[in-house]
């Protein structure tokens, strides 16, 4: 096992390369964004091929106390992981409970590791805070149309409508900066399941706050989301 010396060697490393790497994606940081501020619906691709979502009960109609948010998954849609249709990577939500129904089609979901799946009229399928999970449409040829409640709130409204505003004008998802990405969980409560903690602390305290700093990336866009972020 590597001494503390060699920690911080390899920490500061890591740190610089990161700074680096987030230089060269200067560029594409700093990119048209169109004005999608206060839309109750929108899309995640410019060719309307991955998630639709359309906000039923927002964060200021519920003053923070739930978000309500229904998600439409085309069939056939690509996913963070293989074969598991529209799914986003698999995450935790920090302070959130997160609960989801299925207006119709097949809603499959793992929490620490079980699988479970959802179709319409069974009971909702609620996750507490702090727990890993992923889901995604579990029938691939037909479309998943469903629902899922964040409480409280907290500013999931804002990372949602962010991610989905890069990945319009950058295209597709795929378009977005990977260095991006990491600066909007944090900002949403989130972290990423699958990252071992060192490496997200790192993320989170160190990596995050340089790029913000150095006005490279930042967690909200006006554009986006009508709120400011200095």
């Amino acid at each position: 096992m590597p001494g503390r010396p060699t920690q911080v060697a390899i920490t500061a490393a890591v740190l610089l390369a990161s700074v680096a790497l987030s230089f060269f994606g200067f560029r594409s940081a700093h990119v048209q964004r169109s004005s999608r501020a206060g839309l109750r619906q929108f899309e995640c691709t410019q060719a309307g091929d991955r998630s639709r979502y359309t906000v039923i009960a927002s964060t200021q109609d519920t003053k923070g106390e739930y978000l309500k948010v229904q998600e439409y998954i085309r069939p056939g849609m690509p996913g963070f992981s293989p074969g598991k249709s529209g799914s986003p990577p698999p995450h935790i939500h920090n302070s959130q409970e997160e609960c989801f129904t299925v207006n119709s089609g097949s809603f499959s979901y793992m929490v620490d590791g079980v699988e479970g799946h959802l179709k319409h009229g069974d009971k909702p399928a609620c996750i507490p805070a702090g727990k890993p999970h992923q889901f995604w449409n579990g029938d691939n040829t037909t479309a998943l149309d469903m629902e899922f409640t964040l409480t409280p709130a907290g500013t999931f409204e804002q990372f949602i409508r962010t991610f989905c505003g890069l990945a319009s004008d950058a295209g597709t998802v795929d378009n977005i900066s990977p260095l991006q990405m990491l600066v909007l969980f944090p900002h949403g409560d989130m972290q990423l399941a699958d990252m071992p903690k060192p490496v997200w602390l790192f993320v989170e305290r160190i990596l995050v706050p340089v790029l913000q700093s150095l006005h490279i990336y930042k967690p909200v866009y006006p554009e986006y989301t009508g709120d400011t972020y200095t």
